[in-house]
């Protein structure tokens, strides 16, 4: 931000070394809130329309081979700058995917993981596994019923039927395996009570302080 003493000391060196003088509108010199400079000379600005960017049409026959085309209009193409291909209308690009040497890497996306709570599972996870990594060992997610355990699942619903001691005391663990929605009668609550002793119930006490 220039003062006002700083502004008229920049006008008087303009008007001093130009050669040309410059066009200068100020309004209102005691305060100088609004004030335009020109850097053209007064009535030597001109303004002069681009020309317009060459649009070529090619024939079928022309456009048999694109990158040819292209190849052949290159010269003035690039004297412009711009240009613009308008192919035959008839006209369909091949396929140019090359299918022998085309590989890509797949992504599991399991769909009953696309609900909002999935960020809340994953951050839960994720706690779980720092958790056992600050005790010295990494964390395993055992296998039930040849699926990897929910352990955000079954924490979440332990914790809503009044917790471990309220689950085991009240032998609710049956009622856990059908939450869960795992079969019942092949002893799976004593299962997921292992599961959630040996995993989930020292990271409780850690949490509980």
């Amino acid at each position: 931000t220039f003062s006002t003493l700083g502004l008229l000391q920049i006008l008087n060196r303009l008007k001093m070394t130009s050669e040309t003088p410059y066009h200068t509108t100020i309004q209102d010199t005691s305060s100088l809130d609004e004030f335009e400079v020109s850097p053209y000379p007064e009535g030597q600005f001109t303004f002069h329309v681009p020309p317009e960017a060459p649009v070529f049409e090619p024939s079928n026959e022309e456009f048999q081979d694109p990158l040819l085309y292209i190849n052949k209009i290159r010269p003035h193409a690039e004297r412009c700058g711009i240009c613009k291909i308008r192919p035959p209308s008839d006209w369909q690009p091949p396929f140019a995917v090359d299918v022998d040497r085309f590989k890509f890497v797949p992504r599991v996306q399991r769909l009953n993981e696309l609900e909002a709570t999935t960020r809340i599972k994953l951050n839960f996870l994720d706690q779980i596994a720092k958790f056992w990594e600050l005790q010295g060992s990494s964390l395993k997610i055992p296998m039930v019923e040849r699926r990897a355990l929910d352990l955000f699942s079954l924490h979440r619903i332990v914790q809503e039927e009044g917790g471990l001691d309220a689950v085991t005391k009240e032998r609710k663990w049956s009622k856990i395996v059908q939450r869960m929605g795992l079969p019942s009668g092949k002893s799976l609550g004593t299962l997921l009570r292992n599961h959630y002793e040996r995993i989930l119930y020292p990271f409780d006490v850690f949490q509980q302080g």
